[in-house]
């Protein structure tokens, strides 16, 4: 938890970072010309803006006043062909599991096949009963382009185990298994072997800049784990889950 936490850190850095880079600069000049661009050194005496490939080198005394702005998002010369996703939140069940809101993270790289619709492979952490890593592919369209953009998407994939052996004891309290599915196999250590993993979901994005914004989303999350035993012994747990997850989403 630890690790994961310090990930989720220095992810939050990295996107603040990345909106910080994006600022640029109206330079208005005493002569009435303009300069858009990036001030990228400045002393007493003069200033240095970076705008294109070109740097221009003005004094003070000839600068009028300067101006920061943002692009807006969604104009033709800020719309990204790709982004990527760190999410983290939970995984809500029935409050008589004994992990009913295990911790969930997923990290994801979203290429756009047509205007509004992304398409990206991720890996993620899941801690249900053992603990999963999940590698799927992400299917999202964004409704609009603008700084408010809702979205669907559909996560599939297979879960993978990060713990090999598990008590059947164990999975008593988070799933349903029938009387004959366990005995006399109760005290019998099993073999995790994962499972399909679906999470349709809906939600939005609020674009702090063209590189840079936070999303949340509200999903179902659908979780199959298998388990092999001793004398051909074969055990299938389905988990039936709402997703509750925030992103940072950079590019």
């Amino acid at each position: 938890m630890k690790t994961i936490s310090l990930l989720l850190c220095m992810l939050f850095l990295v996107g603040i970072s990345s909106a910080q880079k994006i600022r640029k600069q109206t330079v208005y000049l005493k002569n009435g010309s303009v300069v858009k661009g990036r001030v990228i050194e400045y002393d007493d005496q003069n200033m240095a803006i970076q705008s294109a490939r070109n740097t221009w080198v003005f004094k003070r005394s000839e600068i009028d006043s300067i101006a920061t702005t943002l692009p807006a998002y969604g104009t033709e010369d800020t719309e990204q062909s790709w982004f990527a996703r760190a999410s983290f939140g939970v995984l809500v069940g029935s409050a008589n599991n004994q992990k009913n809101t295990p911790f969930s993270f997923d990290f994801s790289a979203n290429f756009k096949l047509i205007d509004g619709l992304y398409v990206g492979p991720g890996v993620g952490v899941d801690f249900l009963e053992e603990s999963y890593l999940p590698a799927f592919v992400n299917l999202e369209y964004h409704l609009r382009k603008s700084e408010f953009t809702p979205f669907v998407s559909m996560k599939a994939g297979y879960l993978v185990p990060l713990e090999r052996h598990v008590k059947i004891e164990r999975l008593m309290d988070d799933v349903y298994l029938p009387y004959y599915n366990y005995y006399p196999y109760y005290n019998q250590e099993l073999d995790a072997k994962g499972g399909l993993m679906l999470n349709p979901s809906v939600g939005f994005i609020s674009y702090l800049s063209p590189h840079f914004g936070l999303s949340l989303s509200v999903g179902y999350r659908y979780s199959q784990t298998n388990y092999d035993g001793d004398n051909h012994y074969k055990l299938e747990a389905n988990y039936n889950r709402l997703s509750f997850h925030l992103g940072l989403l950079f590019n």
